[in-house]
């Protein structure tokens, strides 16, 4: 009896250790002796037979005539995926595209400063960088990308477009643009420079015996809040009549800063609200003290202000802080999350949107000013900074 119970402990035990490391191989990735095993279906939908995405690769792989790169397939995979949502924000960044990206955001690059997105499968332009090559190039807002020297951005891709645009400093780009609203295309030809950002700058103007002082904000990049903070203490100290916070071509950037500069504004309470999935919605309120509260602020904005400065703008508007003078926003009022892969890649994915503290969705629809005028190049003169500037001295 005490054999038979030992055995049938044993073959318990045997049983309870096969399956323990049948799980424990099942995890991920492990090792026995020099072997490695990844589990392939780790994670994966039970109802996505993913065998064809392997049958369609060992297709390829054997019958090809042409080289096979691994890493641009499963690159070339992933950025399907993520197009496949017809969201134009959510997109794969290679490994490259990736540390583009951050040296954009943190203020200093090689190109020709301006910020694209893929919309309906084109290359279009949100906004060229102020003072940057793309702007005294006279590239816009909507414009659409056709060619890089020659070569179809059809062909290219997204990606693959814009490292075409990237390029040292000196040489020169080609670039087929079709305008919005144009029938036919145009050839621009950019010349690349570094481009080093400085988020935001100021000066003081005096108009009608009154004090302005003129803050333009660039991008809402890593430099933001403090170049902000720093112009902010200085207009505690001096007093001036007015503000007019000037957005116009600015693609946007972090959500923080634009929460930040909105608080110097906000006696308290919502700056934008995010609609995530599943309709759950969050508040986000204002993060300090509000110094700049009861300045006559003027907010300018156009066609390529977007993302972070349409939060902003929508802030002040719906609560009554500032006038918001110029043209429609772009409309891009959607979240990403920068999501970094385990290779050095990154995924951006569009994780919720934004509304204004009333409640309206910005992306689409914009801003819409309360003032509307437009900019007329052909008269050399800054007609919305002229018209917040009356707004300020005479309140109309």
């Amino acid at each position: 009896m005490p054999k038979r119970f030992l055995s049938f402990f044993f073959l318990l035990l045997i049983f309870f250790g096969t399956f323990f490391l049948g799980w424990w191989l099942g995890q991920g990735e492990t090792r026995i002796g020099d072997s490695k095993i990844v589990n392939l279906n780790l994670g994966k939908p039970k109802n996505v037979d993913f065998s064809l995405y392997w049958e369609a690769w060992s297709k390829l792989k054997d019958k090809t005539i042409y080289p096979i790169d691994a890493e641009k397939m499963i690159d070339d995979s992933i950025s399907g995926m993520a197009a496949s949502l017809g969201d134009p924000y959510t997109t794969f960044m290679g490994k490259s595209d990736n540390k583009r990206f951050k040296e954009d955001i943190s203020g200093e690059f090689s190109g020709i400063g301006v910020e694209i997105i893929q919309k309906d499968g084109v290359p279009t332009i949100v906004a060229p960088l102020s003072d940057s090559p793309a702007e005294k190039a006279g590239l816009k807002p909507k414009d659409l990308i056709i060619e890089v020297d020659r070569e179809k951005t059809s062909d290219l891709g997204f990606e693959e477009t814009i490292n075409h645009i990237r390029g040292e400093k000196g040489t020169e780009v080609k670039l087929l643009i079709l305008p919005e609203g144009a029938a036919d295309p145009v050839e621009i030809k950019v010349q690349r420079d570094t481009i080093v950002v400085k988020s935001v700058e100021s000066e003081t103007k005096q108009s009608a015996g009154k004090k302005i002082l003129y803050i333009k904000i660039r991008q809402f990049g890593d430099d933001t809040a403090a170049l902000f903070s720093e112009i902010a203490n200085e207009a505690v100290k001096n007093k001036p009549d007015g503000i007019v916070v000037d957005f116009r071509n600015n693609p946007g950037g972090y959500l923080e800063s634009s929460i930040n500069l909105s608080s110097y504004f906000l006696d308290g309470g919502v700056v934008v609200n995010e609609k995530g999935k599943n309709d759950k919605t969050k508040e986000y309120k204002t993060t300090h003290e509000s110094t700049l509260l009861g300045i006559k602020t003027a907010v300018l904005i156009n066609g390529g202000s977007a993302s972070a400065s349409e939060i902003f703008a929508g802030a002040l508007q719906d609560r009554g802080a500032g006038k918001i003078i110029g043209e429609k926003s772009f409309g891009k009022g959607s979240v990403q999350e920068l999501v970094e892969l385990s290779n050095g890649s990154a995924l951006k994915i569009t994780i919720a949107h934004w509304l204004t503290p009333a409640g309206r969705l910005i992306d689409k629809d914009g801003i819409k000013p309360d003032i509307e005028i437009a900019d007329d190049e052909k008269t050399g003169q800054d007609e919305q900074l002229d018209r917040a500037i009356l707004f300020i001295t005479s309140g109309k």
